[in-house]
């Protein structure tokens, strides 16, 4: 350190000089012994540091990876919600309650109807919250959607699907 201390010009050649002297005279009244103490109390402090860092780099990469898991969960949940079964048309008006009070309705086929009572096919919202855009989606993929996009859930009979 002293050396590109001298070679920047920050220290002269009397005060490098002095410097190397309290550095011998340092080293001579500590001894050998206090010295290595020093020396390994920075090892451990240096070992302790790179383990919190190395800590610190583990969670940060897991809840990266928790953010990318979510992110690809959304991503194939709207990719099944885009390709679900457009209700109807059909004979049978399939009335069901949504969460902001409305009541809507479905044109359904009569197996339609049947399969959504019995908790075969569970209503989706195709879109945004407020839109009344509806798929029919297979109950063991409305729990799917059920878990990444609660809100996209809008009727599942009793039992199927706890929302």
């Amino acid at each position: 350190m002293r050396d590109q201390l001298k070679k920047a010009n920050l220290l002269s050649d009397k005060q490098a000089k002095q410097l190397a002297h309290k550095q011998r005279v340092e080293l001579k009244e500590k001894g050998r012994a206090q010295i290595e103490e020093e020396e390994q109390a920075r090892k451990v402090e240096v070992a302790e540091m790179r383990a919190k860092t190395s800590a610190e780099t583990r969670r940060d990469q897991q809840e990266i990876e928790k953010q990318r898991k979510q992110h690809e969960e959304q991503a194939a949940t709207d990719v099944l919600i885009a390709a679900a079964k457009k209700p109807g048309p059909g004979p049978v008006k399939f009335y069901f309650a949504a969460r902001d009070g409305s009541l809507p309705w479905l044109d359904l086929s009569p197996r339609e109807a049947q399969e959504v009572s019995a908790g075969q096919l569970c209503v989706v919202r195709g879109g945004p919250v407020g839109t009344h855009v509806y798929r029919l989606l297979p109950a063991d993929l409305a729990r799917r959607v059920a878990q990444s996009r609660p809100d996209a859930l809008v009727y599942a009979p009793k039992g199927v699907i706890n929302i």
